[in-house]
């Protein structure tokens, strides 16, 4: 009993509860898919007719249709801008449609008292609510909600027409000229269960896991190439976003770029808009999205400010947000996307701009030098955010200069051969640097026996001598060196002059492939560079002396009478037509008649295989003055390949050892002693010449 009043007591003494003050409880956010009718817009509908949206628009528009229901659950009204967010740009509109009753005395008799949404009879909408087998197989365990339609820009007007006629009771108001261009368009509503995130019962390591897999690597330098015609990317997290201070590291999502078109209105804004710059948010979209620029000084903020969700005291972002990276702050290009009239809705955006706008601003960090440690760094541009001092950007470009086989992990390890545009800038910055001090040596004893050696060295590597140093040295060399990588990366495209003074000039080289359809193709080898000077593309000598040899080892007929001919003929011969457009063709017989190719298909030149000359105009079967020239040998010579014979029987006899020297090889401008050619090619030794001779080639 004792124990039992003490307790009663203790409880007496206890403050009961105070009553929590009622709460609005919010709306559960929206998941689904978005679908588009295609094909004729009526009934019935087949399920393949569904179109999905892509997942950018898919996951603004039910961003959108979220905030506008909240706001007015039976409102209707424009949704999204399709071409902002697709590309190549969807010059649609997305809407949320509102039910029109066709009143119009001069409406076809089939639609009085219907209604309508764009137009469209409300049936499109209504069948796949009711029935889920007329929507594709995977969205069926949903449920259709709303009624949209995608609208084109240009049919906007004629959209308003039409719903005005429709609704005219007088008839007097007239049809579009134009039908309007509408597809009807649903929400795909998933259970909760469906559309949750289904890890949520996992342990928090397998969370943080989930979220260091989904997040892409970030490249280490931003490259904007010429032809995207944008001077900087925009981009927004595409994922959930918290309250700042309830995450420690960037949640699960990624850096999503927004549409070439809004990147440069946007950018647009920032160059011309000094209250952009200052924190003055401006339009994203035109129709639901802002965006502003925060800084260290102006963090995103509207606690007790007008919103339509309360906009918490915790729910600032500032740029210490775990979504932005070192160099979003250091470069000064953090931004907050969020809603209009409502605040609260709001994500992490920012500006990244090519890294040489970056390394151009030299913005000095206070950090050291990630080289040498010992100076204060300026900014390098990567998305690493490394700082390096004015020595070692110098001595890194002296180093990136004389070596042209290192393309990558250049200066701080982040640069490479698709960085020009920021190497050059750095460039720019070393000529500047170097040259400050050239006029204003260092003071101190050591530093300026340090400067001294160091142009020392710049002499003696840029070959600069005892004159006056360039302004532009720097830039110079590292131009020079883009130039030579891009030279060895395209170079294998080309026939180069051989010219020393065009060594350098790609623009006088000769495209591979135009040289073949302009040349080669005409039976020539020759070609001449702008500049005047002469070229010829032809084999290597190591390439004719293969050919050659190979001709050398079979000087006997493999056939000694050939179908309808009966003329004896030789397993290999060089297609002369070939020689003349300075290229090694070497043909094989394979049986039937002296023709080659057999009925003239299979290769661009036909001709006889017995005198090899050409088929139809020199030698047919009908010729009676076909003779074996001998075996085929060709040369190099200034004008381009020379084909050449020598007689195959003498040949044969000098193998055999019964004649004392091999027969010469016959040029049409001279001729080459045959002992000469044996020794020059390596092919003295009669007994193993004659037994591979023997060997035969079936």
């Amino acid at each position: 009993r004792d124990r039992l009043d003490s307790r009663v007591a203790t409880l007496g003494e206890r403050q009961l509860p105070r009553a929590r003050p009622r709460t609005r409880v919010a709306m559960a956010p929206l998941r689904g898919s978005w679908l588009m009718l295609g094909g004729p817009q009526a009934l019935p509908i087949k399920p393949e007719q569904w179109q999905a949206y892509a997942e950018e628009p898919s996951f603004l528009l039910t961003q959108n249709f979220d905030a506008l229901r909240q706001t007015d659950p039976q409102g209707h009204g424009k949704l999204l801008d399709l071409s902002m967010f697709t590309d190549p740009p969807a010059n649609y509109y997305v809407y949320k449609g509102k039910e029109v009753v066709v009143k119009s005395p001069a409406a076809p008799a089939k639609m009085q008292g219907t209604k309508t949404i764009a137009g469209m009879p409300i049936g499109l909408w209504e069948a796949p609510q009711k029935d889920s087998s007329v929507m594709p197989r995977a969205m069926r365990m949903g449920c259709a909600v709303g009624c949209f339609y995608q609208v084109h820009h240009d049919s906007i007007a004629d959209l308003a027409q039409l719903e005005a006629f429709l609704a005219d009771e007088t008839g007097t108001a007239q049809p579009p000229a134009n039908n309007p261009r509408c597809r009807a368009v649903i929400f795909v509503q998933f259970p909760s269960l469906l559309a949750g995130d289904n890890r949520r019962f996992a342990k928090k390591k397998h969370a943080a896991a989930a979220s260091s897999s989904s997040a892409p690597v970030e490249e280490s330098v931003t490259v904007l190439e010429d032809n995207e015609k944008i001077p900087a990317v925009y981009e927004w997290w595409f994922g959930p976003a918290p309250a700042q201070k309830m995450v420690e590291r960037p949640p699960i999502g990624r850096w999503k770029s927004y549409h070439p078109k809004v990147c440069q209105s946007l950018e647009e804004a920032y160059q011309k808009n000094g209250d952009f710059k200052s924190g003055v948010p401006v339009n994203v979209d035109g129709v639901r999205y802002m965006m502003q620029h925060i800084t260290p000084d102006k963090p995103f903020d509207y606690f007790g400010k007008p919103s339509r969700e309360p906009f918490l005291e915790g729910n600032q972002v500032t740029v210490d947000h775990t979504c932005f990276n070192d160099i979003d702050r250091a470069s000064d290009n953090c931004f907050v996307q969020f809603q209009k009239d409502n605040p609260q809705r709001r994500r992490p955006a920012r500006r990244r701009p090519d890294a040489s706008e970056i390394a151009r601003s030299a913005v000095m960090t206070g950090n050291p030098c990630a080289i040498c440690f010992s100076e204060d760094g300026q900014l390098t541009g990567c998305n690493r955010a490394h700082v390096i001092c004015k020595g070692c950007l110098r001595a890194a470009l002296m180093s990136l200069a004389g070596d042209t086989l290192v393309v990558d992990n250049l200066i701080c390890g982040c640069f490479g051969k698709r960085t020009r545009r920021a190497l050059i800038a750095l460039a720019e910055h070393a000529d500047v640097s170097f040259h400050d001090s050239l006029v204003s040596p260092p003071k101190d004893p050591i530093d300026k026996a340090d400067f001294a050696a160091e142009e020392a060295r710049i002499r003696r590597q840029f070959d600069v001598g005892a004159g006056t140093i360039p302004h532009n040295l720097f830039m110079k060399k590292v131009t020079e060196w883009f130039n030579k990588v891009f030279m060895h990366d395209v170079g294998h495209l080309y026939h180069p002059c051989s010219h020393p003074a065009c060594a350098s000039k790609m623009e006088n080289w000769m495209l591979i492939e135009d040289f073949e359809q302009r040349y080669q193709s005409q039976g020539t080898s020759v070609w001449t560079c702008p500049a005047g000077h002469r070229n010829s593309v032809l084999p290597s000598e190591e390439e004719i002396d293969d050919m050659n040899k190979n001709l050398l080892l079979h000087p006997e007929y493999y056939i000694q009478s050939a179908a309808f001919d009966r003329c004896a003929l030789r397993r290999y011969r060089l297609c002369r037509e070939c020689i003349g457009g300075g290229m090694l063709m070497l043909a094989v017989h394979g049986g039937e008649c002296k023709q080659w190719p057999g009925y003239g298909r299979g290769h661009q030149h036909c001709f006889c295989f017995a005198c090899t000359r050409k088929w139809g105009e020199g030698c047919s079967h009908q010729s009676l003055d076909c003779q074996d020239p001998g075996v085929q040998q060709v040369r190099i010579t200034r004008d381009g390949l020379e084909l050449g014979h020598l007689d195959g029987q003498e040949y044969i006899q000098w193998l055999q050892k019964k004649v004392c020297v091999p027969p010469p090889t016959v040029y049409p401008s001279g001729r080459e002693e045959g002992m000469d050619r044996q020794t020059r090619m390596g092919l003295t030794n009669q007994n193993e010449l004659w037994q591979e001779s023997l060997k035969g080639t079936s």
